[in-house]
């Protein structure tokens, strides 16, 4: 049975409140999801996710996804954390296959600065044809790739903000940002 501490049932209406809610008649109440009723000490547990630490993990840990992984929003995240550290994972990949295969080694007159900023797919091609091939493309994806992060960084910020997201289970979070 149901704790009469949090219930209201008069004028053939109930009234609940915390870890209940009306039924669709009002005429009872039933447990809520997002709260947990404890028989023991007779209190009500709010199981809701923090708004206040969503909306700062969003602020500053967004780009690894930190916020949507504590509300429990763990494809998001991940997606989040695989954007922000693969596309630099898979630079220095790129960066490594061109250092290896790439370039004569035994020519001193290749510095490490000129090794990590070239590639040569056509060994025989002068050093602007290569960065005119090469160079260019990258800048272009690590310009979407900033993009990207930025705008969902900004998306994110203002979703938590606004308080517009629910937790993986469903609950909306607990309202404490202007508080």
């Amino acid at each position: 049975s149901l704790p009469t501490k949090y219930i209201n049932c008069s004028s053939q209406k109930c009234v609940c409140s915390d870890c209940f809610y009306a039924t669709n008649s009002y005429k009872s109440c039933a447990y809520q999801r997002c709260w947990e009723y404890n028989k023991t000490t007779q209190t009500c547990n709010d199981l809701r996710k923090d708004q206040r630490t969503a909306f700062f993990l969003s602020l500053f840990l967004s780009p690894l996804g930190a916020a949507n992984l504590y509300i429990e929003q763990v494809v998001i995240g991940g997606l989040q954390l695989a954007i922000f550290v693969g596309f630099p994972i898979l630079g220095l990949c790129i960066w490594a296959y061109i250092f290896a295969f790439c370039f004569d080694h035994n020519d001193s007159n290749e510095s490490v600065l000129y090794i990590f900023a070239f590639c040569c797919f056509d060994r025989n091609a002068s050093n602007e044809d290569q960065k005119k091939r090469i160079l260019w493309p990258l800048n272009v994806l690590c310009i979407v790739w900033i993009l990207v992060i930025m705008m969902w960084w900004a998306a994110d910020i203002v979703a938590f903000a606004e308080d517009l997201r629910t937790s993986g289970d469903g609950c909306p979070l607990r309202h404490n940002l202007g508080n």
